[in-house]
């Protein structure tokens, strides 16, 4: 028999801001023909379009989920979970190639946060205070 003593807390990691080359929020219909910038920084539209011609399928296919890869000469971390039947929402993180891997724990954080503010129905506004204050651009 197994006895617990004492409870189990997920241990707090901080959110300091973290240095990168971009971020963004987008939020994507599934018919694949609204993309929708909530929150955009360092990041070239060209580089988002390529992002999403490539792994845009992928994506809507598996609803919910991460997906580190390189574009180009940049590493990329993508974060996505569906919001309703029609939408999904897609956090691209964009930084060196050899460094990306090295944040995810701390993007993991602001996109747990993120989807948090969203399910909680907080505004677009407040999400783009969260990555404001949790992302520097380099």
């Amino acid at each position: 028999m197994y006895l617990q003593t004492e409870s189990y807390h997920e241990p707090e990691i901080s959110m300091s801001s973290t240095e990168m080359l971009g971020v963004e929020v987008i939020q994507a219909a599934k018919s694949g023909k609204r993309l929708e910038i909530i929150f955009h920084r360092g990041i070239a539209l060209s580089l988002t379009q390529k992002i999403m011609n490539i792994y845009l399928e992928k994506i809507f296919k598996a609803k919910q989920g991460n997906l580190i890869t390189s574009v180009d000469d940049f590493g990329v971390y993508l974060h996505f979970f569906s919001l309703d039947l029609d939408n999904i929402l897609i956090i691209i993180y964009v930084d060196k190639k050899g460094s990306i891997v090295d944040k995810c724990t701390k993007m993991y954080i602001l996109y747990k946060k993120i989807y948090e503010s969203i399910k909680t129905n907080n505004s677009f506004a407040e999400i783009l205070k969260l990555c404001k204050r949790a992302i520097k651009i380099k």
